[in-house]
């Protein structure tokens, strides 16, 4: 009997162990997560190998693992760490996009093409990755190919705001502007606030079609939908100044100072006023536009749920993202002969930690 009673206890204690050991790897997992959710990607790091190390077929981990590399800004690392999520389950579209991103980072926008468009193939409805694919093309010079990803979303969100708005820069850069036009107004329409398809129209009505007083329009209804974005005034001030219109102008440039803390932005426009009035020489002409960027989406953007989704480890919860402005005007106001820049970054960090 007192044998029976040793192994029984025995047996009791070696079941304690293998639940303190489960139970270890639970909390080391949602350390990683809460670390991540905190922008703490070195701990995370830390938390999640711990886990890979221990168990090495857990996808879901392994994926946080590369998830964490990538929101530190440790690249090669992202890269090795999802390869290795890949190995366990090469059919998780969000594994092939976050990949993506870590390669546009590493300067492989080959590379990073070829994962997007395996995200997309593995799962159609993902925008994100649909966006990122475009954006590829676009700063590629290969606008058609850019423009026909872009209506894959617009067809999936008629509405998408991002989509439209690139449209009409892939248009612009192939010099359709009709078409570019249509997808402007379309933005516009869909959404109120968005200033910046008005301000687009109006450089297009302003700078390729001379039509003046079409472009005034425009732009007056861009500081009204979006009356705190100083950039929005710029050309519209100068265009007044091309009607003859400069107390109307230093109005618009007056207006615009309140909407911007930067001390040189505000020196630059005084500077333009005073230039107006007469009372310093040299051209009233815009302060400067911004050039239109075209940046990548972010899969390591905000966490608005919790990674670990599910029990099983082939399922991983998807990474929300912020949308990324575009916005600004395509083209050189001092030149109508300026093509679109599109400037892709992957801010991977950087987004992630907003």
């Amino acid at each position: 009997m007192k044998i029976q009673t040793l192994v029984l206890g025995c047996l009791l204690a070696f079941g304690s162990i293998v639940q303190i050991q489960a139970q270890s790897v639970e909390e080391m997992m949602l350390t990683g997560q809460a670390m991540i959710r905190n922008g703490a990607y070195n701990e995370a790091v830390t938390a999640f190998r711990k886990v890979v190390n221990r168990e090495p077929d857990n996808f879901e981990a392994q994926f946080n693992l590369g998830f964490s590399y990538l929101g530190w800004g440790r690249y090669s690392n992202a890269v090795t760490e999802l390869k290795k999520a890949l190995s366990l389950n090469s059919r998780n579209a969000e594994v092939w996009s976050n990949l993506a991103i870590a390669y546009e980072n590493l300067g492989k926008s080959s590379d990073a093409a070829g994962a997007l468009q395996k995200a997309v193939d593995l799962d159609p409805t993902n925008i994100v990755a649909r966006m990122n694919l475009g954006a590829i093309y676009a700063n590629a010079n290969q606008f058609g190919k850019a423009a026909a990803i872009f209506k894959q979303v617009v067809a999936i969100d008629g509405t998408h705001q991002e989509a439209l708005m690139n449209l009409s820069k892939c248009y612009m850069g192939l010099g359709q502007i009709a078409e570019a036009k249509q997808y402007l107004k379309q933005a516009a329409m869909g959404n109120p606030s968005n200033g910046e398809a008005h301000w687009e129209l109006a450089n297009i009505l302003w700078k390729k079609e001379k039509n003046l007083d079409e472009a005034l329009k425009e732009y007056e209804l861009a500081v009204k939908a979006q009356p705190t974005n100083p950039v929005l005034y710029e050309n519209y001030a100068q265009l007044l100044v091309e009607k003859k219109q400069k107390d109307q102008a230093v109005e618009v440039l007056k207006t615009s100072m309140n909407y911007t803390d930067d001390v040189l932005q505000k020196d630059k426009i005084q500077l333009r006023i005073d230039q107006i009035q007469g009372k310093v020489s040299g051209p009233a002409g815009s302060v400067g536009g911004s050039t239109a960027k075209l940046t990548m989406k972010d899969q390591s953007g905000d966490l608005k749920k919790e990674l670990r989704g599910s029990e099983t480890k082939e399922s991983v919860q998807r990474i929300d993202t912020k949308p990324v402005d575009v916005m600004g005007d395509f083209n050189d106001l001092n030149s109508d002969d300026d093509a679109p820049v599109f400037d892709l970054k992957g801010e991977a960090k950087k987004r992630a930690n907003k």
